[in-house]
This record gives C-alpha cells, structure tokens and sequence, in this order.
C-alpha cells in the first residue's frame, strides 16, 4: 500500500470517526436547530375610530325573573356573552317596565318562560310587531293563577299546548338549518348524548323549525313570524354545559338582520403524547391486523396516516412531549436512560416541527400535579407531596427536550390526564418560564375534577386554549360540539393520543375503522368551516390576541354594512349574519360559508360591505 494510500485511509477513518461522534452528542441539531421564537403580534390598527362615541354597539334588554335560579343562569350568560362580543345591554327585572327607546335596541331576549309575569309583555309584542325580534330562552311555564293566553301562544307558533299534562323529556339533536353555523344536517343520537326537558306543544303551520330532537317529531327551537318582526323560542331546559352557547350566541345574531360579531378564526390539533417513550415488543390488537411490533406501527402505519391527513384535511400539529410513563413522584428525578424514547423524540420531534408543527410539554411522566387528596374518590395517579418535587420533575423534562432541540421555545403545555391543581399551575409557570398557552378540558362533568378552562388571557400573559373534542372516534355529539363553540367563539381544537387503539374504550376497533372515523370526522369540520385557519398553539395567540382586544363599531346603511375596527393586532374576524347578498366589498374578505352566514376577515380600519342591487 502506498504511503498516500494510508494516509487518507487514515483521515477518513479519523473524518467518520469524529462524525459519528458529533453526531451521537446531536451536534447537528445545534447547527440546525429551529427556535419557536417569534410570535407575531404587530398592531394592526390601534387608533379608536373618531366618531367611535356618536354609535352606540348593538344593544339587547335582556329581562329576567330575580326568583328563578334558572332565569339568573340564562341572564349571567347571556350577559357574559354580549360582554364577550363588545355589545351592550339592560338587564331588566320581569316585574318592572322597561324604560329604554325601544327603536334604539337589537333585541330582547326573555330568560324566563313565564311570559304572564312580565308587566312589559305587551310592550315586547308591540316591539316585534313593529319589526323586532324577542327570544325565549326557556321553555314556556305558567302557574294556575297566571295561565299563557291562548292568543299569546297563537302569536309564538303554538296551536295547542296542554300545561297540565306531565312535561315531556327530548333526547338527541337534528339539525334542520344553518341556525348553528354550518350545522345543516348534523344529527345527534338520542339516550344521554343529548337531552332536555320540554313541552309537549304543537306548533302551527307557520312555524319554522330550526332545530328538533333525535326523531324529528319534537321541536326544539323555532321561529314564528309576527307582524313584521320575529319571535324565537327553545323549548328546553336550561342546561349548564359549556357547549350550549353557540345556541346563545346564535339566538342573539338571529335579533335582526346583519348581525355581525367577531370570533378567532382557527384550528388546532395536538397529539398528546407525542413524541414520547414507544412501547417495545408486540401488542395483540396490532401483531393480528398488521404482523408488526409497536414500534414499526408507529413508523410504518400510524404516523404515515396522521402526516397524510394534516395535508389532506389541512391540519397543523402541536405535539406535546413525555419523557417516562413511570409513577416516580420523589426527588431525585434523574434523565431516564432510555435510547429508544430519546430516538423517538429526535426523529418525530424533527419530523413534526419541519411538517410546520409545534412542539410543547406534557410531563416528566404521566402524573398530574396534584397533591394528596386533591380529588375526593381514589385516584388512578400517585399525587406529589409538595411543589418542590413538581418543581424538580419538571425541570427534568425541561432539561431532557432542551438537550435534543436546545435554542426551541417550549411554549404550550398540556397537563396529564387533563387534571391540574393550583399548586401544579404554579410549579409549571415557575418551572418553565417559556409556557404560555395550557391546554387541558373546555366542558365536562364535575365529577371528574379535570381541569377546566375557558378561552382566556390571564393578566400574567398565560393564555387558556382548552380542547373540545378528542379521539379518533368522534361521534355526532362531537360534530355538535365543535359545531357550538365554532359558532360562539370561532375555534375548532381536537386531541387525539398515538396509543388510543390500546386503550379500553378501543378493544372492539380496528385501526382501519379508528382513523376511517377520524379522517370522516375531519373531512366534515373542512367542508363545513373550511373558513378556519389551520395553526400550531402558538400561531393562534395572535388571532385570540385580536379577539380579546378588538374593538369595532358598525353602521348599517340600506345599500351597506360599514365596520369599523380597532385595537387588534394580527387580523380582525367575524361572522356575519344577513339574508342580503354580497355583492362586493372594500377593506376586506367576505366568504358565504352557509345559509344566510358570512366570514368576514378584516384588511383596513374601516370596511365596507356592499348589497346586491345597491346602487354603489
């Protein structure tokens, strides 16, 4: 051999050598690492319109009865609603009369059925009479010494209603309208997905069903015609789930016509638990339908599927990290000596972040930060014994996804099993200073003590974006969900887990039928709000920050919707209701998304939208 020979045998052995090296201390990864820094939140528009003060936002009376737990749950939302929307009200007891211009409001709306106990009924259908429109929020209810007159019930649509007889129980939903936005069609199995006490009422010809029960044959809400205005009823109960709001922001867009109120305008997708430690070996659910070991599933079937439909049901991903699924709650926490998991956390974490996704935090392991007792049945974790140890293990898991993508901002996490204590809350944010968004449960049970959230800022700039739905087996409740908070607020956010095919509720689903009913669940939320933009949680703070902030004021001419905006600092979104057609528009997008429904995006501080046969 030639002495030159060796020499570069030599070099290149040397060359690998120190490549494969810097390579296992994942030196590349610090040449090329992305950064999750920048949340962009210029200010768009912050100079209040000049004439801001000569227009008064849209004003509803809301009347209620002080005596009614029932009645003071509807007013309470009903007022934090039009709060929420920057709309304005004069809540008004039923027993007193109502002194505003009544020409001046939007609407009125009664959170009480008992009509008769009004003193201002008759200036309520005066009102509609003459071209306004009054909603019930609850089904109607009389006492013997103050019985509905039947010309009154002729007036709301109903032709016979027997109050004497035992009140009926409604189960399931059918969407015969767009009442909800894009909710034509969706239907709700009956049982315990959906139910409400009602009357048994029939309705008069006249009457427009927008929305009934699982089998048609009982209506729910509906529509009568008045002179020249509009009632609206919900023949149901008052229900506390979260869930039924978009019913009340709905009702509220239905007082008048171009009715416009602003929402977020997006939609997110975390998978929890991922990336994190992968099973090893075989699991009989995945050896009988593919032949393979959990590990090979994940890289050769699942994530496959989940990288397909994030581009065919346009999706962004925010996957939220583990590092053990063991139950230590005791200090020391020591990095977990596990090459595979530390693989799977390169290799995904890289595959999802250069997909355009996000990576959060989940946990050092899977028990949520609770102490002892925190829950009053037995709990299925191991609770922690003070905040010093959830300090500890979450500084663990902060150290352990720095080491693999060291200049990333960790910006979201999701707490485990969607449960969180206060204690927890504070051991995160101390712990983890990145952390701005947490994501855990929007509406459930009390029972399960989960950590529920509202959409929401706090003061210390921590933002509360709580899922909706979660699984790859949603149903038509689900659809409904969503369904409800897009019409409300204008969010979609769905979790699903990469290990649900073992879970429990799981055992009699194949994969091919878990990812059909997701990819089918997917493909419905983009057919029908395909207005939505697709972003990773820290993408979305821009378009919540527009949401709390915004302020606008609107003018409605006969040839035009005129809107004026400010104080929002990424885009300005609405959706508009109106039974005009668009022919144009000025400073902004306009896109009909259903019947009688439009999103509006904003492009300037004052917006124009101009009707069809308009002069202009």
């Amino acid at each position: 051999m030639h002495r030159n020979d060796a020499f570069w045998i030599i070099v290149i052995v040397l060359f690998l050598g120190v490549f494969f090296q810097y390579n296992r201390m994942d030196g590349f990864l610090h040449l090329f690492s992305v950064a999750n820094t920048a949340i962009s939140s210029v200010q768009r528009s912050d100079e209040p319109w000049s004439q801001a003060d000569t227009v008064t936002p849209d004003t509803y009376i809301v009347i209620y009865d002080p005596s009614s737990v029932e009645s003071m749950f509807l007013r309470h939302e009903t007022e934090r609603m039009l709060k929420e929307k920057k709309m304005r009200f004069q809540s008004i007891r039923h027993d007193q009369p109502i002194t505003m211009n009544m020409s001046t409001i939007r609407g009125i709306i009664l959170s009480t059925g008992e009509l008769e106990k009004i003193v201002s009924l008759p200036a309520v259908f005066s009102y509609v009479e003459q071209g306004g429109t009054a909603v019930v929020l609850t089904r109607l209810s009389q006492s013997p010494d103050k019985p509905i007159r039947p010309d009154i019930l002729s007036k709301l649509g109903v032709s016979r209603w027997d109050s004497r007889s035992s009140s009926a129980t409604a189960f399931g939903l059918t969407m015969n309208t767009d009442f909800l936005a894009g909710s034509k069609g969706i239907q709700v199995e009956g049982d315990y997905h959906y139910e409400t006490i009602v009357d048994s009422l029939l309705l008069s010809d006249d009457a427009v069903v927008h929305v009934s029960d699982n089998s048609g044959s009982i209506p729910l809400i509906w529509q009568k015609n008045y002179g020249k205005g509009t009632f609206y009823i919900y023949n149901g109960s008052a229900r506390s789930d979260k869930t039924n709001r978009g019913f009340l922001m709905s009702f509220l867009a239905h007082c008048g016509d171009d009715v416009i109120y602003p929402v977020v305008g997006c939609k997110l997708f975390y998978i929890d638990d991922f990336p994190s430690p992968i099973p090893e070996g075989y699991h009989e659910k995945i050896r009988s339908e593919y032949n393979m070991t959990t590990r090979d599933f994940y890289s050769r079937v699942w994530w496959p599927y989940m990288k397909d439909i994030s581009k065919s049901e346009h999706l962004k991903y925010t996957g939220v990290i583990i590092e053990s699924y063991g139950d230590q709650v005791k200090g020391p926490f020591k990095p977990v000596d596990e090459q595979e998991g530390r693989n799977a956390l390169l290799t995904y974490g890289t595959d999802l972040l250069y997909m355009g996704g996000e990576l959060g935090i989940h946990g050092y392991n899977h028990q949520p930060l609770v102490p002892p007792g925190y829950q009053n049945d037995e709990p299925d974790y191991v609770p922690w014994q003070n905040e010093d140890d959830m300090e500890e293990a979450l500084t663990e898991i902060n150290r352990y996804v720095h080491e693999a993508f060291p200049k990333y901002k960790f910006r979201a996490y999701v707490p485990p099993s969607n449960i969180l204590s206060p204690q927890g809350r504070e051991a995160i944010l101390e712990s983890l200073p990145d952390i701005r968004i947490l994501s855990s449960l929007y509406d459930g049970s009390a029972e399960e003590e989960a950590y529920y959230q509202e959409f929401q800022r706090e003061e210390n700039g921590v933002y509360d974006i709580p899922r909706i739905t979660a699984g790859y087996n949603p149903t038509g409740l689900d659809l409904y969900f969503e369904c409800t908070v897009i019409t409300s607020i204008g969010v979609f956010n769905h979790f699903v887990h990469p290990d649900e095919l073992f879970y429990e509720e799981s055992k009699d689903k194949t994969w091919h039928m878990m990812k059909e009913g997701l990819q089918e669940f997917l493909k419905q939320i983009d057919s029908r709000y395909g207005w939505l933009t697709a972003v990773t949680a820290s993408e979305s703070l821009p378009y919540f920050d527009s949401y709390f902030n915004l302020d606008y004021r609107v003018l409605r001419k006969p040839d035009e919707l005129e809107i004026h905006c400010w104080n929002y600092t990424h885009e300005a979104s609405f959706l508009l209701r109106s039974t005009k057609e668009v022919a144009s528009s000025k400073d902004c997008h306009v896109q009909k998304i259903g019947d009688e429904m439009y999103f509006v995006k904003i492009t300037g501080p004052e917006a124009h939208i101009y009707w069809k046969g308009s002069s202009l």
